[in-house]
């Protein structure tokens, strides 16, 4: 039984990744590595509050949301990185869809054909 609904992780229509697994997820949004098959390098977007959609996608790539945001703030403090944008869940379709390399993840039953499907979490 699924204790959240499907989350969709999603990138531009042209985008040039595809299915990445999660510990590719997981580089693409802690660590300097880029899940880009082009090696361009990829706008992180994520959900400016907490609930069941960004629990699942942090769930899925095996960090809690209290441990993203510690590495996050390490690395801003650091000079080594800025987190990513945080978006509102009604804002990021949008602002994947028109970003060049941008990755981000919506509940599925949102996803629209303005962006391309790269991993759904059950």
């Amino acid at each position: 039984m699924l204790s959240h609904d499907p989350v969709a992780v999603i990138t531009r229509q042209d985008g040039s990744v595809d299915g990445p697994n999660a510990v590719t997820l997981k580089d693409g949004y802690l660590v300097d590595q880029n899940p880009l098959d082009d090696g361009s390098e990829n706008v992180r977007l994520d959900l400016n509050s907490e609930g069941s959609t960004k629990t699942a996608f942090y769930d899925h790539i095996g960090q809690s949301v209290s441990d993203v945001k510690k590495v996050w703030l390490r690395k801003k403090l650091s000079g080594e990185a800025q987190p990513p944008e945080k978006v509102s869940s009604d804002q990021m379709i949008d602002k994947v869809s028109s970003t060049s390399a941008a990755i981000g993840y919506v509940p599925a039953d949102a996803v629209t054909d303005a962006v391309k499907v790269i991993a759904t979490i059950e």
